[in-house]
C-alpha cells in the first residue's frame, strides 16, 4: 500500500476531541491507519503518550499477535529515523507491556485483578470451548433427567414438551434450550430478557392478532412485500399499455395491482384474510407482440409476484381469534422453557464454580458487574479507575461485537469519549456466533463526519479506497453491492459513500477482469461446472493471459488461482478429478476437520488400541495404516486359524516379525501411556513410529505434518489444566467430534 496518507486516512489518523467510527472497507488500509494513529499519539511533541496507555481489542488471538508485530516494525523503522529519541526507544520496551488483546483475554486479565470485589474465585481459570461444551452437555442431561421424572408435577414442562412435537425423539430439546440459553446471554441483563418472552405471550388484552410480536412482524414484512410488488406490477402495467397489441395483458397486469393495493390498505388480520384471495388471471400475450423481451420481463417479473405473495399469505390461515388463543396457549410452553433455561443456568454455573473456571460468557457479563454494577445502572468507581489508565480504546473488527461487548468499551470511555472503533459492516459473517452489526450501523447511521463534529461528539471516517483490486475488480464489486444492499438487506444502502474506489492506479491487463459464465445445459451437474471450471483454468492457465506483480506483468500460474465452493465435503472431489485429468494441480482444504484427516485418524486409533487393544476396529486401522503396513494377506496370515478370538488375541499367537515388532511397540506405548502425561505418549509414538516423518513424505506432507503436530498441541491443552488419563482424552476427542 502506498505510504503516503489519503484525505480520509489523515482523517482518521488525526481526528481527535470524541469518540471515532472508522468504516474501513476491504484493502484500505485499517491497520495501517491503527498503527498510524498510535504512532501520532507517541510522537505528539506537546504531550508524548507511552505505548501501554491504549488497550487494543482484536477479534482472534492470531491478529493480536499480528498487531502486535505490525506495532513493532514500525516502531523499529522510525527508530531507524530517529535513533537518538530515547522516548521512542523506551516505547520498543515497553510495547510488550501493551494490552493487545481479544476482549475475552482482557476480560480476564481485569477480572483477575478485581476477585475481591467479586463473586469470583482469585485463581479462576478460563475453560476452553470443548470442556465448556462436555460440561454443558452433561449439566443438560442431568436437568432433563430430573424434568422428565417430575413432568407430572410440572405442567409447563409437558407443554413445552408436547408443543415440540417431538414423539420419541427428544434429542431437539437440548438444542433448543442451549440456543434460548446462549441468546440470552448476548443481551446486558439475560434475566430481563427471558422474562420479557414469556410477557411476550400474554394475549389476555389483545383484540387483534396484528398486535402480538409476531403478527406484527409477519404484517410489516407482508406490506413491505406488497409496496415493492405493486410499484413493480404498475411498473409492468405501463410498459404493457404502451406497447403494440398488449392492451388485455396491461388490463390484466392494472386489475392486479389494484388487488394488491386493496390488500395492502387492509388494517387487520382478519382483513388481511378477507382480501387475500388474489385472483391473478391467465396472462396471454398476442402472437402479435413484437417485443419477445419485454414479454419474458413482464412473465418474470408477475410470476415472482404471484409465488412470493402466495407464499407469505400462507401465514395468515387462521383467523384474529383462533392465532390469539393458540398465542395463549404457548405461554405455558414458553414458560416451560424460560424455567429450563435459568435452572440450566444456575446447574451450569454450579458445575463451573465446582471446577473453579469461567466460560467466554462468564468473562463478559462479570466484567460488565465489575464496570456497571449488577443492575446496570451506570458505570462503576471500577469503570473510571480502569478506564482512566487508557489515553484510548481502540477496537479492531467492531462489526462483529455483541451488545455485552459493547457496553463493556462504553462504561470503559463514558467519562472520556476516547474509543476508537475500526470496521466494516460488509464483512460481518460471525452473527452465527451472535455477533450483532446492528450495533455498528446504529453509530454509523447517528455519528456525523468527523469534520464536522463537535467536542465529545461521535465522528466518523469512511475509507474506500481500496489498494488490493483494479478499478474493474472495484466497478464490479459496487455494482453488485449497490444492487443486494439496503436497509433491510444488509442494513444500509449502498451509495456514493460506500462505494469502493481504487486506491493507486491499476494498469490494464488487457482483457476482462471480472467473468461471470453461465453452463447452456438443462440441468448443470457439479461434474460439468467442475469440467467447465478446469478447462476455463486451463486456458488461462496457457501463458497468454497475466497477473501484475508490482508494477510488472507475468504469466498466471495455478498459485494465483483459488475455487471457493459454498459446500466443499460434498463436492471438491469433482473438481480436484477435473483438474488432474488436465494435469493441474491442486491443493484442496476447508472441507475436513482436524479428526477427519487420514494421519490424525491414524494417530487416534493407535491411541484407541493402546488404551484397550482389543478394540477390533482400531487395531485393524492402526495394522493396515501406512505407519506398521500390514497387507491384505498379512491380515489374513494370522487371523485364518484364528478367528473366534479378538484380532488382538490373534495376533499374540503369531510369530511374523511383523506382529511380533507391533506387539513390542504396543508394549512399550501402553507402559508410557502408565507412566507419563499423553502429550510424552504422543512423542513416544512419533519417536517409535516416526509416523511424522512418513506422512510428510507423501503428497501434501507439509500440511499432514502440520495436522499431526496441531493433534499433539491439543493434547498439551487438554491436559493444561489438570492431570487426565488417556481415557478421558478419548472420550473429550469424540464429544469434540459430536
Amino acid at each position: 500500500m502506498a505510504e503516503k496518507l489519503t484525505p480520509q486516512q489523515q482523517q482518521a489518523v488525526e481526528n481527535r476531541g470524541g469518540k471515532l467510527l472508522v468504516s474501513a472497507a476491504a484493502g484500505s488500509g485499517k491497520t495501517k491507519v491503527l498503527v498510524d494513529r498510535l504512532l501520532g499519539y507517541l510522537l505528539d511533541p506537546a504531550d508524548p503518550a507511552n505505548i501501554d496507555q491504549f488497550l487494543m481489542i482484536t477479534y482472534t488471538k492470531a491478529a493480536a499477535a499480528e498487531l502486535r508485530g505490525k506495532i513493532a516494525a514500525k516502531l523499529s523503522e522510525r527508530l531507524a529515523q530517529m535513533p537518538e529519541n530515547r522516548h521512542l526507544q523506551q516505547q520498543m520496551q515497553r510495547l510488550y507491556l501493551t494490552k493487545i488483546s481479544t476482549v475475552h483475554a482482557f476480560c480476564a486479565d481485569i477480572l483477575r485483578e478485581y476477585a475481591y470485589m467479586l463473586d469470583i474465585p482469585a485463581d479462576f481459570r478460563v475453560a476452553e470451548e470443548n470442556e465448556c461444551q462436555e460440561l454443558r452437555v452433561r449439566t443438560m442431561e442431568r436437568l432433563l433427567e430430573n424434568a422428565y421424572e417430575n413432568a407430572e408435577n410440572d405442567p409447563d414442562f409437558r407443554a413445552f414438551v408436547d408443543a415440540q412435537g417431538l414423539g420419541r425423539d427428544d434429542r431437539l430439546v437440548s438444542d433448543i434450550l442451549f440456543k434460548v440459553y446462549d441468546a440470552a446471554r448476548c443481551h446486558l441483563d439475560p434475566q430481563k430478557w427471558l422474562e420479557e418472552c414469556v410477557r411476550n405471550t400474554d394475549a389476555e388484552n389483545i383484540t387483534d392478532a396484528a398486535q402480538t410480536v409476531w403478527g406484527k412482524y409477519l404484517v410489516d414484512d407482508l406490506y413491505a412485500y406488497l409496496d415493492l410488488q405493486i410499484d413493480a406490477m404498475g411498473l409492468c402495467a405501463a410498459m404493457a399499455s404502451q406497447a403494440a397489441e398488449m392492451e388485455k395483458p396491461a388490463a390484466l397486469l392494472q386489475d392486479t395491482v389494484n388487488q394488491l393495493s386493496h390488500l395492502r390498505a387492509a388494517k387487520t388480520w382478519d382483513e388481511i384474510i378477507a382480501r387475500k384471495a388474489i385472483d391473478y388471471g391467465r396472462l396471454n400475450f398476442s402472437k402479435k407482440c413484437t417485443d419477445l423481451d419485454l414479454v419474458e420481463r413482464i412473465k418474470a417479473v408477475r410470476n415472482a409476484c404471484k409465488k412470493n405473495v402466495t407464499k407469505r399469505l400462507k401465514s395468515f390461515a387462521d383467523p384474529s381469534s383462533q392465532v390469539l388463543s393458540d398465542v395463549l396457549a404457548t405461554a405455558a410452553s414458553v414458560r416451560g422453557i424460560v424455567a429450563l433455561v435459568q435452572r440450566f443456568g444456575r446447574e451450569y454455573d454450579r458445575a463451573k464454580r465446582a471446577r473453579r473456571i469461567l466460560d467466554f460468557g462468564d468473562l463478559e457479563h462479570t466484567c460488565l458487574d465489575l464496570l456497571l454494577g449488577k443492575h446496570r445502572s451506570g458505570p462503576t468507581a471500577a469503570a473510571q479507575e480502569i478506564g482512566n489508565r487508557f489515553r484510548e480504546i481502540m477496537v479492531d473488527e467492531y462489526q462483529d461485537s455483541n451488545a455485552v461487548q459493547d457496553a463493556i468499551f462504553s462504561a470503559l470511555t463514558a467519562k472520556r469519549q476516547n474509543c476508537f472503533m475500526v470496521g466494516d459492516v460488509k464483512q460481518s459473517i460471525y452473527q452465527f456466533r451472535l455477533a450483532d452489526p446492528s450495533i455498528f450501523l446504529e453509530k454509523y447511521a447517528t455519528y456525523v463526519n468527523a469534520e464536522d463534529a463537535k467536542p465529545g461528539q461521535g465522528r466518523k471516517v469512511m475509507l474506500s479506497c481500496n489498494f488490493r483490486s483494479g478499478g474493474d475488480v472495484l466497478k464490479s464489486v459496487n455494482d453488485v453491492f449497490a444492487y443486494c444492499m439496503s436497509e433491510k438487506v444488509g442494513g444500509l444502502v449502498y451509495g456514493e459513500d460506500e462505494a469502493l474506489r481504487e486506491g493507486i492506479p491499476h494498469a490494464p491487463v488487457g482483457e476482462p477482469e471480472v467473468e461471470l459464465w453461465t453452463i447452456p445445459v438443462e440441468e448443470a451437474t457439479y461434474i460439468e461446472e467442475a469440467n467447465f471450471v478446469a478447462r476455463r483454468i486451463r486456458q488461462l492457465l496457457d501463458g497468454t493471459h497475466f497477473v501484475r506483480q508490482g508494477d510488472q506483468f507475468r504469466p498466471i500460474q495455478p498459485e494465483d488461482i483459488a475455487i471457493l465452493l459454498r459446500s466443499p465435503k460434498s463436492v471438491r472431489m469433482y473438481y480436484q478429478l477435473a483438474l488432474q485429468e488436465l494435469g493441474i494441480r491442486c491443493i484442496t482444504g476447508g472441507g475436513e476437520d482436524l479428526l477427519q484427516t487420514e494421519e490424525v485418524a491414524v494417530l487416534r486409533s493407535i491411541l484407541q488400541t493402546v488404551s484397550n487393544p482389543r478394540q477390533d476396529i482400531p487395531l485393524l486401522a492402526a495394522l493396515v495404516s501406512p505407519v506398521f503396513g500390514f497387507t491384505a494377506d498379512d491380515l489374513a496370515a494370522f487371523r485364518a486359524g484364528n478367528r473366534k478370538c479378538s484380532v488382538y488375541d490373534a495376533l499374540l499367537k503369531s510369530d511374523s516379525p511383523k506382529a511380533q515388532h507391533f506387539l513390542a511397540v504396543l508394549q512399550s506405548l501402553r507402559r508410557a501411556a502408565r507412566m507419563g502425561t499423553i502429550a510424552q505418549l504422543i512423542e513416544k509414538i512419533f519417536l517409535l513410529t516416526r509416523m511424522d516423518s512418513i506422512y510428510a513424505a507423501m503428497e501434501g506432507g507439509e500440511a499432514r505434518k502440520n495436522n499431526l503436530h496441531t493433534f499433539y498441541t491439543l493434547s498439551c491443552e487438554f491436559e493444561s489444566t489438570a492431570r487426565r488419563d488417556l481415557e478421558q482424552f478419548l472420550d473429550h476427542l469424540t464429544a469434540m467430534e459430536e
